[in-house]
């Protein structure tokens, strides 16, 4: 790569990081193509070179915003006590990455999608992209033995669900203790549907 690349490359990134940081933030209505601009500390016209609609933009940015929320889990798995219960830790390690400001940004920016037909085929592109290294990384969070149970994959995608349901009430409401009974009953729940049963065919 040339220089002049280089320096492309890096205003790139520049753009993508500054529209994170505002989504993170002041949220969606506020991360305007203007306020990028500003943040920047762009010209208008080097913002249109690097992405020419705001359509374009915000791609970028659910892009990198996914790859956040990746990074998180693998930071909490990390961080996670290594003798605990392995369901338990694999519960709470899911919540503590949702409880991250840019999953809230994420989440903010499907709430958007549901009335922007593009911003919507973004968001899915980059779920689609990133699918396997989140059931990879997830896999790794409850391990092995958990993972081949047979009931695995529906109790994880309940699970995940749960997760961004939780999210999407403490931003409307700030009551993040009163949800640790309900994170322990959904633990013994899940504890129960995966260890009972024979291991999975394909295990």
């Amino acid at each position: 790569m040339t220089t002049r690349d280089h320096q492309r490359a890096a205003t790139y990134r520049r753009i993508v990081d500054v529209a994170v940081e505002s989504l993170v933030e002041s949220g969606f209505a506020a991360t305007t193509t203007v306020e990028v601009q500003r943040r920047a500390g762009l010209s208008r016209g080097a913002l249109l070179h690097h992405f020419p609609t705001k359509e374009q933009l915000f791609t970028a940015a659910v892009h990198r915003l996914v790859e956040f929320h990746l990074e998180a889990l693998w930071e909490e798995l990390a961080a996670a006590p290594p003798d605990t219960d392995p369901v338990a830790r694999g519960v709470w390690v899911l919540r503590r990455a949702s409880r991250r400001p840019s999953f809230g940004a994420e989440l903010e920016l499907w709430g958007a999608a549901r009335t922007d037909e593009r911003l919507r085929t973004a968001l899915r592109s980059a779920e689609r992209g990133a699918l396997a290294e989140l059931h990879a990384v997830i896999d790794a969070i409850f391990g092995p033995e958990i993972a081949a149970r047979p009931r695995y994959p529906i109790v994880v995608d309940l699970t995940v669900q749960l997760m961004r349901g939780l999210a999407i009430s403490a931003s409307l409401q700030e009551r993040v203790r009163d949800e640790e009974p309900l994170i322990d009953h959904w633990a013994d729940i899940v504890r129960g549907l995966l260890t009972t049963g024979p291991a999975r065919p394909d295990s």
